[in-house]
């Protein structure tokens, strides 16, 4: 039967301090506890409740306490240690900051730890030494009214975070559009061959050039760090022609490569023949000079002589030339004066032995100068001359 049917007893509620077994603890008062918390609240800041009484109800005044100086100081304190902890930001070794004073740039920081006043001033970190990447493909219109698809890669950095910031809507948009603008400029005076084989370096300074001049001009912040022009290509329709005319080029420069290298062969041995050459040509030279002074010395030693013996002087100049000659050919001497009949000599076997034979020569060594000859003994071998013809 349930506590609050008729002829039960009231005493055994519950919710009363009277109710259920009375050696049990009863649970604590909601109203008791929340009272007590406020009072000790009020206590901390000064001041006490003010306490009525309405029947067995109390009640707290709804006068407002008062603080006290210890309550404000620590409210205050906490207040500024969290405003304070708040501002406290740490920039990267990589980055760099810009702090801002209600929208207006201040200055710019680096790395480490900074702080700056929460509601007053702003920040914003940037990357200034992470490298980014700007594709750009198109197509073009070379000088000599040829199509063809470049390709480019672009690296830049941040450079002037300030400039980065404020001089410029969209510093990537501007990127993009410098290079376009420099591509169709450097390709749109260069030849098909330029962009494909031989000025391809050169194309790619001049654009990274007029993109750092433009960049300049517009105050971007940016820093260009790298430019690499793909290989360009032609168009699809007409990439087999292109592809032969690339082959013929390659072909070209392999047959120059190869002339180069025969040249750089043959040139030195060509040289050193020239100085061979050259340096026999001046012992030549000084050899014949030498053999003409001795023969000018010899006839100025033999022309005294001549003049005082004629015909002995020709005649030792014709024994002298004849010994000189025949000692440097072969001989064979037949004698026939006793009539009888020459025998039949193998001559063609006998010159080839001889040919065989190591070659001697027989050469007269005339003295320097010849004695001078009295005319008696002059005349003496100009009358044994005669006898003998």
């Amino acid at each position: 039967m349930a506590w609050n049917e008729p002829g039960n007893d009231k005493n055994k509620d519950p919710w009363t301090s009277g109710g259920g077994n009375r050696g049990e603890p009863q649970p604590p008062d909601l109203d008791e506890v929340l009272r007590k918390l406020q009072q000790k609240l009020q206590g901390l800041f000064g001041g006490g409740p003010s306490k009525g009484s309405n029947g067995n109800v109390e009640y707290i005044s709804a006068k407002p306490p008062s603080v006290s100086r210890f309550g404000v100081g620590l409210i205050i304190a906490v207040l500024a240690i969290i405003y304070l902890l708040s501002g406290i930001y740490i920039v990267k070794p990589a980055e760099r900051a810009v702090v801002f004073q209600f929208g207006r740039f201040v200055k710019e920081v680096g790395p480490g730890p900074h702080w700056l006043p929460v509601f007053i001033r702003s920040k914003e970190v940037v990357n200034v030494e992470l490298i980014m990447d700007s594709t750009h493909s198109s197509r073009m219109l070379t000088s000599d009214e040829n199509i063809i698809v470049v390709q480019l890669a672009v690296q830049y950095k941040v450079d002037n975070l300030p400039n980065y910031l404020f001089n410029v809507i969209d510093p990537t948009r501007s990127l993009k559009e410098a290079t376009d603008s420099a591509i169709r400029q450097v390709v749109g005076q260069s030849t098909l061959d330029d962009v494909l084989t031989e000025q391809r370096s050169q194309i790619r300074d001049e654009i990274r050039k007029q993109i750092e001049e433009t960049l300049a001009v517009y105050q971007s912040g940016l820093l260009i760090t790298d430019v690499n022009l793909q290989p360009a290509r032609p168009p699809e329709e007409v990439k087999e022609a292109f592809d032969d005319a690339i082959k013929a080029q390659e072909d070209e420069e392999r047959l120059i490569n190869l002339a180069n290298a025969y040249r750089r062969r043959v040139i030195p041995t060509a040289e050193g023949q020239v100085q061979r050459i050259l340096a026999d040509a001046r012992a030549y030279e000084a050899e014949v000079k030498l053999r003409a002074n001795a023969d000018i010395e010899r006839f100025n030693q033999l022309l005294p002589e001549y003049q005082k013996a004629p015909e002995v002087t020709r005649e030792r100049l014709y024994l002298d030339r004849m010994a000189s000659i025949l000692g440097r050919v072969s001989k064979i001497v037949v004698d026939s004066s006793n009539g009888q009949q020459v025998m039949y000599l193998p001559l063609d076997q006998l010159l080839k032995k001889q040919a065989a034979l190591p070659e001697v020569q027989v050469t007269v060594e005339q003295p320097p100068t010849a004695a001078p000859a009295s005319s008696q003994q002059n005349n003496e071998a100009a009358a044994r001359v005669r006898e003998r013809r």
